[in-house]
Parts: structure tokens; sequence; C-alpha cells
């Protein structure tokens, strides 16, 4: 609507103001007063009467001079201090609504205004001297705009000229605009088409671009033929470029774009430039815990697993091989043309150490190395590199006491070791510590070889046996069944802790480390020498079958 104030002036209508009265001027009416004095918190005008009349100096956004001619209404005829009581925005107000509503006939349902202010449930709207009432459910894009000195265009939604009201709507105003838009752009391109845009914001999962007014996503996977992790690398916000319409969905009103799509595919002519066994050097874009992408040509990327890094098995991860940004030489694995997926090698370049790994480390030698890592099971000792040693807890010690590697030996520390055995097909080698020295139970089998009587004391019982405590604090175990010629039950009704025994070895397993005794084998070789010594003592002439019977029950 047009700037109304500069016809305020000329479309007064003075037929009704009197030369020396007013009693043809009503309350409502407005008339051109002259100022003619400023006093106070008052304006003076004159409208033609002999009587002037006064307005309130805060109506006036400067302060007016004097002989300025301004349009006013009449408030009422009542005098206050003896003058008439007039208003320049009730006359200003009454002025912008006719003109208003003039235009508003004419055809007009659209409008621009400015938000003066936020009220209750909405937001008042300066359409150009006329304020309109803008509902929250209806601001759309201005919800949270203030006071704003910007014009935007609202629907004129209803009107009310009792009481000189206007209701706004941002909400339609925008909907049909979009709609005007969106049949203009449906109407001017179809998928295929080349259209100029500019990215107004980064999602996820793309990138939505400003298409002649209206908003199309350019997806991650339209960006570019290589993989996308970083969108701001493939298209600058604000920034003006070609795209190519892929879809036009008329039903949900989405248009999707694509970028890559407008350069060839180079996975099409893939096989043409690289065969499986080629040479190629590539420049690592990305390292993941899995492997590494390797960039061997414009839109063309590979993958090199951890296992095709490095001879060594026990390397976990492509950041102990590569570095990201630099430029490796890789072998071509597998082309995947119908996925475009490339698989990549790392060592297949390099002389395989496991071929003559037994001439280096042959089964038996010992050497003398750094602890690279210490895991839980064990650590893991650099032979060469690319090659590593597992030392596992078992194999560190004699002593069964020792649980666990870290607080006895830390990364760096050189250790000595003996190669225990070496599977090229999994690509392992077993290394000892402990085996540099004899087991202890080859002296425990020398010390006690089977029948050898013993003394101990009790220092465990079990549902299965008794565990024997011999000197040294060598522990031997009494099975069940060795216990007693007679059957036993429950080995707790007969013995107890520290009770002393005594026993007889069956056996030293070294590599189980266990010492089997005898409890019953004790007694029965106890039986049989004491026996003997009475036939020793005994001339055979006078010996019966009755006294040896005899005998053998005292001694039980």
């Amino acid at each position: 609507m047009e700037n109304l104030t500069p016809e305020i002036n000329e479309n007064i209508d003075m037929e009704h103001v009197a030369d020396s009265t007013m009693d043809d001027l009503q309350p409502g009416m407005i008339v051109q007063g002259e100022i003619v004095t400023i006093d106070g918190e008052y304006a003076y005008v004159n409208v033609g009467t002999k009587t002037d009349g006064r307005i309130p100096l805060h109506e006036f956004e400067e302060k007016p001079n004097i002989g300025d001619i301004i349009p006013v209404m009449l408030q009422n005829k009542r005098l206050v201090d003896g003058m008439f009581q007039f208003s320049k925005n009730s006359a200003s107000a009454e002025l912008h609504w006719k003109k208003f509503m003039e235009w508003y006939n004419e055809g007009h349902k659209t409008i621009m205004g400015k938000i003066k202010s936020s009220i209750n449930k909405g937001k008042l709207v300066d359409c150009n001297g006329v304020i309109a009432f803008l509902p929250f459910s209806l601001t759309a894009d201005l919800k949270n705009k203030n006071e704003s000195d910007t014009d935007y265009e609202f629907n004129i939604k209803s009107i009310d000229k009792k009481k000189k009201s206007v209701v706004l709507s941002r909400k339609e105003f925008l909907d049909e605009e979009l709609e005007s838009r969106w049949e203009n752009f449906t109407a001017k391109y179809k998928a295929g088409d080349i259209v100029k845009g500019e990215g107004i914001k980064y999602v996820e999962f793309g990138i939505f671009v400003r298409v002649e007014g209206l908003d199309a996503l350019l997806h991650r996977n339209d960006m570019s033929w290589k993989k996308v992790f970083k969108q701001r690398k493939v298209l600058k916000l604000g920034k003006e470029q070609e795209f190519v319409i892929l879809d036009i969905n008329r039903a949900d009103r989405r248009i999707s774009l694509g970028l890559k799509q407008l350069a060839e595919d180079p996975w099409l002519s893939i096989h043409e430039r690289y065969r499986q066994g080629d040479r190629v050097t590539g420049k690592v874009v990305t390292l993941t815990n899995h492997g590494a992408f390797v960039e061997i040509d414009d839109g063309i990327e590979g993958f090199v697993n951890n296992s095709d890094l490095t001879w060594n098995k026990n390397s976990f991860s492509a950041k102990d091989v590569l570095s990201k940004g630099e430029s490796y030489e890789f072998m071509v694995m597998d082309i995947n043309q119908a996925d475009r997926k490339l698989t990549l090698g790392y060592k297949q370049l390099r002389t395989n150490p496991w071929d003559t790994i037994s001439e280096r480390f042959p089964v038996g030698s010992v050497h003398r190395k750094k602890i690279k890592k210490i895991v839980k099971f064990g650590m893991f000792v650099e032979l060469e590199e690319g090659i590593d040693g597992l030392i596992h807890t078992s194999d560190i010690s004699w002593d069964d006491n020792i649980k666990s590697v870290p607080g006895t030996y830390r990364v760096g520390d050189e250790v000595e070791f003996k190669i225990l055995d070496i599977n090229k097909g999994d690509m392992k080698i077993a290394c000892g510590i402990k085996h540099l020295t004899k087991s202890p139970w080859e002296e425990i089998r020398k010390k006690y070889p089977p029948r050898t009587r013993v003394e101990g004391t009790v220092s465990g019982i079990t549902l299965f046996g008794l565990f024997v405590k011999l000197d040294n604090d060598i522990e031997g175990l009494v099975h069940i069944s060795e216990v007693s010629r007679k059957r036993v039950e429950n080995l707790e009704e007969h013995y107890k802790i520290g009770d002393p025994v005594s026993a007889v070895v069956l056996d030293v397993d070294v590599e189980k480390k266990r010492l089997s005794l005898s409890i019953k084998s004790f007694e029965s070789a106890s039986e049989k020498e004491e026996l003997e010594k009475i036939m020793k003592g005994t001339r055979p002439s006078t010996v019966t079958l009755g006294d040896f019977v005899n005998i053998n029950l005292e001694n039980k």
C-alpha cells in the first residue's frame, strides 16, 4: 500500500469549518490546523475559528514548528482550560484507515508492514499507519521476530470495518507464495535439467540448496563420486553453482539435486584403467579401526584391510603402518564394479618374512629383544620389524603365583627368551622365559622317586582328597581312593588341617606340576616290613599258620 502521508493535507474537506463558530464542527471531524504557538506540554492550533485548540506535544515524533499546517481531529466540544481538544494521531489514523479501505476495495489482498511489538496472543504490525494484528498461529517465519524496521509481506485475512481492525496472516502469504513458486518451477524444469542454486544449510545427510525460492536437497551420496566425510569441503554455503535435477516429487513437493552427476562416473571405465595385480600409488584419506581408505584416482577410492597391511598378524590398526595424507604404493587385489568396491593390499608388495622365519629364529634358539606390547594374557616381543612373538603368561615363570604381566614387566624392557614354536600358517611364534631354566619339578622328581616314604601335614581337605604339605613347601595330593583300604565317605571326619601324615610317593608329573601320594600304600608297606621282621626273628620249624594269623591280628 502506498504511503498515505503526502496526500493527507490535500484531501481535507474544510466545508464544515465555520469562519467564526464551532457549531458545524463535530467530534471526529478532521480539519486543517495551523500551529500558532508552543507552550509547555501543548501545541496550539488555529482551525479557522475564533477559538484556538490545543494538541498534546507527545503526539509529535519531533517538535513542530510555528506555522506548520497539519490535519487534526476534534476530540470533543467541551472546553478545557478555555481550549478545544484536538488530536493529530487520531486524524492521521483515520486518514490512513480511509486510504487503506479505498486501496483494499480496489482488490488488493496483500500488504507490506513492519512488526511494531508483541502483545498477548500475537504481534502488532504497522501497515503504513494502519496498525494490524498478527496472531501467533499465523506468524510462520516471524514467530521469534519482535520489533523490526524490515518490511514483510502479509495476506489480509479479515477486516472489521466497525472496529477498524485488520487481521493479517504471514503463514497464508508464504503458503500461497510457495505454491506459486512450485507451480512455476514444475512448469519450467524436469528431471535431468541443469539449475543454479546456493547451499543454505548443512544437515547430517546432505545440504539444503535454495533453487528459485524453493528448498531442494543435495544428498551426501550425490555430492561426489568419492566418499564424502565433510560436506563443507564439497560445497560452501552461499556460493551459487550448477546442479542436476535428479527428481521432482510433485506429491511431496520435494526436489532432489545431484552434483557428481555433472561429471562422468569414473567407475564406468574402471576395468580399462586398473587390473587385478596392478601396482598403484594412492593417498591415504581416512584411517579407521578396520583399515584405511586410499584415493588412487579422482573419484576412485580403495580400501586396504588391516590384515593386508603387514605380515605381522598382531598389527591391530592401520595407524601403526600408514599416515593420513601420505602416499604409498599398493597392489590391486580385487575390483567389484557393481558394488563400486576396490580392494587394495600393502603387504603383498613386500617379501613375506614368514617364508624364512625358521632360518632366522629356529625353535630352541635364545634371543634378547624389547617388549613391544603388554596384554592381559602375556606380552609381545618384537623379533624384527613386522614379526612379533608372544610370551604367554604361563610361559613367563615356573612360579604359578605370577598371574599377570603388568607390574613385573614394562613396554621397552629387554627380555631374554627361547623360541618354543613357530606356526607359519597362523603367523604365530610362541616364546618362553621360564624355559631358559630347568623346571623345579625336575628336581622334585629326582628327590621323590616313586615308593619314596614322606612325612607331612594336612594343608587342605576336599571332596576328592587330601593336600599334604611336605618340606620346602611342596604340596602333594592324596586322592580319596588312596587314603585307606577301607571306604572313606567324609575325609573331615578322619582328618583336620595340621594333622601329621605318612605317605608314599606314587608319581611326579613334571608337566602338570603334580605330586601324587598314597597313605594306604604306606600302611601296606609298613605292615609288610613288620611281617618280614617277625618272620626273620622266628625259626621256621616253630612257626605255624595259626601263629602267623595271631601275630597279624595283634598288629591290627
